[in-house]
């Protein structure tokens, strides 16, 4: 885990060893056993983590229901930007699906290191983009696509979470009913 989110970090931004072990070394290593909050609503979000191993689900409840809104896997950046960069309450959660190893850089760490290291302001910039980017695209699957299409979608760009997710989770994330994911299921095997 430690060597990948290294490796990245410096196909994103040209690094001295001295600069990246700043940034790794102001990170520890946390677990979220499965069924436990990285993020509880109401809380403000003060760390993000780099998952190496584990699966989470950001969900916000409507009328009593959960509602998925994002997944973040191995090798993904987990946080609630907006709590995290405005210091805001969430109105959102973050919790494991499966037993979570992280490492967890809280925001007052990762000052520090920009303030020592500004370059690495790259690295948060870059994963930020690519957030936005990410979550701007599913809101537009959701207006524009019929539902078979956003299954299909999810399916080309996670065909590792189809059996790490239960089936409602991905229908709620989809805006289908369980019933018919199950039908579009049915249809593509």
């Amino acid at each position: 885990m430690m060597q990948r989110l290294i490796d990245e970090i410096r196909s994103i931004v040209d690094v001295s060893d001295t600069e990246v072990a700043a940034f790794i070394e102001s990170m520890e290593t946390v677990v979220v056993p499965k069924g436990d909050y990285f993020l509880r609503e109401g809380q403000v979000s003060r760390r993000m983590g780099y998952i190496g191993r584990g699966l989470m689900m950001h969900y916000q409840i409507h009328d009593g229901n959960e509602c998925p809104i994002g997944f973040t896997k191995e090798y993904e950046w987990v946080a609630y930007l907006k709590s995290f960069s405005t210091g805001s309450p969430s109105d959102a959660s973050i919790r494991a699906l499966e037993d979570t190893e992280l490492l967890v850089l809280t925001g007052e760490a990762m000052a520090k290191v920009f303030e020592l290291q500004p370059k690495l302001m790259a690295v948060r910039s870059f994963y930020t983009d690519q957030f936005l980017v990410r979550t701007v695209e599913y809101l537009s699957d959701l207006t524009n696509m019929k539902a078979r299409d956003r299954y299909h979608k999810f399916v080309e760009q996670n065909p590792d979470l189809l059996n790490r997710i239960p089936q409602y989770l991905i229908a709620a994330y989809l805006g289908m009913k369980p019933q018919s994911l199950s039908r579009l299921r049915g249809q593509r095997q």
